[in-house]
């Protein structure tokens, strides 16, 4: 019997820790893959480099759902995939993440009576202000399989009366991902520093992308404040998601940037190009939870501008440090990680796995999705 099997995806992030399970998926001649782009990120090219990147199939329909208020995003996602799901008629629906296609899949499958299986389940950053939070803890409610990566997300979902015979401790998909990549990455790194006219590990990279960081014009001063004081001492790449670059251009902040000398402000990275820049830096400023957990794995610095992150785990011996936007903070700890160290290599012994996380999860996907039901 042949499992059809939907995997439901919209963003860059859900690209990334999607395709180790894509790439076990396509080795089983007992399943057959559905992908579905929801289009959520709509920059067409850089989104088409990332799937060429990581050597995804081209998905069998792309939504083209694009931006949107929260509502507007979950609801159109949400319509176009319940299409795709009486069209096709998948046994199984996997959403990946927290994003607002998560939910919408997630929704869409619990709907229609579909068993939905959560892939980076458990995550828990406890701030309901975060709408990926709302969309984490949704999707984990109303999803038959939990595919937990690290023993905190498995007890996170205990502790909120999930049923233990929904919860899979697998390990984190991300790791299997930058471990496949990691070889390529490294061959581009020469390259992408010559260009950028950077030096390995005497720069600071930086990323922000949340609206709670770049949608409030105070809090973006501050971070703008914050790397060009750095920036004195200091080369900074900052690759910049077209969300801040649109706010920094309505403002003066952009010029402010673009005319401090040791700022590189860049088009966003491919993936392999972003794990070659993440290596090489002597450490990381974000907003990202993806990037914190690479940054963890491979040994780069990282400080980030939030109060909470969803992965506490990256915070142990101090490899990740919470500063939330508060400039003299953020200056501080980031010249303080910038110190010059040995770094460790990829974690062989890491919270989130070894580098089987997608193996697992098909394992579980094709022996147990004949027993699931809505059934609690």
């Amino acid at each position: 019997m042949i499992l059809r099997v939907m995997m439901v995806l919209g963003a860059r992030p859900q690209f990334i820790k999607s395709a180790p399970v894509v790439h076990e998926l396509l080795k089983r001649s007992e399943v057959t893959l559905q992908l579905v782009n929801s289009g959520q990120h709509y920059d067409y090219e850089l989104s088409r480099l990332f799937f060429e990147q990581l050597k995804l199939p081209r998905p069998a329909l792309d939504l083209r759902v694009g931006s949107g208020s929260h509502a507007v995003q979950t609801g159109r996602a949400m319509m176009g995939i319940e299409n795709c799901v009486v069209q096709l008629k998948p046994d199984i629906i996997l959403v990946p993440g927290d994003t607002n296609t998560t939910l919408a899949a997630a929704l869409a499958g619990a709907k229609l009576n579909v068993p939905v299986g959560h892939i980076e389940a458990g995550a828990r950053s406890y701030d309901m202000r975060m709408p990926e939070e709302i969309n984490r803890k949704v999707t984990d409610h109303i999803s038959a399989m939990l595919f937990a990566p690290t023993t905190t997300t498995v007890h996170n979902l205990q502790a909120e009366g999930i049923a233990s015979k929904r919860i899979f401790h697998t390990g984190d998909t991300l790791v299997d991902a930058l471990t496949a990549v990691l070889p390529a990455a490294r061959k581009m790194r020469q390259t992408l520093l010559t260009k950028m006219d950077l030096n390995e590990h005497q720069y600071l990279l930086v990323t922000a992308h949340r609206p709670a960081n770049v949608d409030i014009p105070e809090r973006l001063t501050r971070m703008v404040k914050a790397l060009r004081r750095i920036s004195r001492n200091h080369r900074i790449l900052f690759p910049a998601h077209p969300r801040i670059l649109s706010r920094l251009k309505s403002t003066s902040l952009y010029r402010k940037l673009r005319l401090s000398k040791n700022i590189t402000l860049s088009k966003p990275l491919g993936y392999l190009e972003m794990i070659a820049a993440l290596e090489t830096a002597s450490a990381v400023l974000t907003d990202s939870g993806g990037l914190q957990k690479e940054a963890f794995l491979l040994g780069t610095p990282c400080i980030t501008m939030r109060e909470v992150t969803e992965w506490p785990e990256t915070l142990r011996a101090g490899a990740n440090k919470l500063v939330d936007l508060d400039t003299d903070k953020v200056v501080k700890w980031t010249l303080r990680a910038m110190r010059p160290r040995s770094k460790k290599p990829l974690c062989s012994d890491s919270p989130f796995g070894s580098g089987r996380a997608s193996e697992r999860i098909v394992r579980v996907i094709l022996s147990k999705t004949s027993q699931l039901s809505y059934a609690r």
